[in-house]
């Protein structure tokens, strides 16, 4: 059985602005809990104060209820659970004066972490073309008297691995002789 195409774009249409519809078409909010959901319990549990079951969340939460029944505003019922309880009750600080640093700060750490990051990676990036650069000139340097390291010459990595590996075997044969 064929369903003709333009009811399946229909439907398709419909689950895409379904999922971005905006929540507040979801279902009607609550004043009590888009207050308690940004506050903490002050006491031990450190709940949410909308998830909070203890005697003093229920006491807040019943403080907001009657402050939004006596028609007190959001801004009212806060400044009031806060003068009682503390600014600790907020879930998140107010963005004003020093509390302006809990905001700033992460992002300001981020930036910097990615600086640092990209600055890192440019020395790495520019050392790795001065090896190759510098390699050609220690070819040159090859044969230079009084060399300290003469097996270090930066031919390439299976070459000095072969001189280390044949100093080595003539430092143990100097070492068995000498017993």
């Amino acid at each position: 059985m064929r369903r003709p195409v333009s009811a399946i774009a229909l439907l398709v249409l419909l689950a895409v602005l379904a999922a971005f519809a905006p929540p507040s078409l979801a279902k009607p909010r609550d004043p009590a809990h888009e207050i308690t959901s940004q506050l903490i319990c002050p006491c031990s549990c450190g709940e949410v104060l909308s998830g909070c079951t203890c005697e003093t969340g229920k006491s807040m939460q019943a403080t907001v209820e009657n402050g939004i029944k006596a028609g007190k505003s959001k801004n009212e019922i806060v400044g009031a659970l806060v003068s009682q309880y503390g600014e600790v009750i907020r879930g998140a600080p107010k963005a004003e004066g020093f509390n302006l640093i809990v905001w700033i700060a992460p992002f300001a750490a981020t930036l910097a972490g990615f600086a640092l990051a990209f600055w890192i990676l440019r020395r790495w990036v520019s050392r790795r073309g001065a090896f190759a650069g510098a390699d050609a000139g220690m070819q040159a340097d090859e044969g230079r008297a009084g060399d300290t390291m003469p097996y270090l010459t930066g031919r390439s990595v299976e070459a000095d691995a072969e001189a280390l590996r044949q100093r080595a075997e003539e430092e143990l044969r100097e070492m068995r002789q000498r017993r």
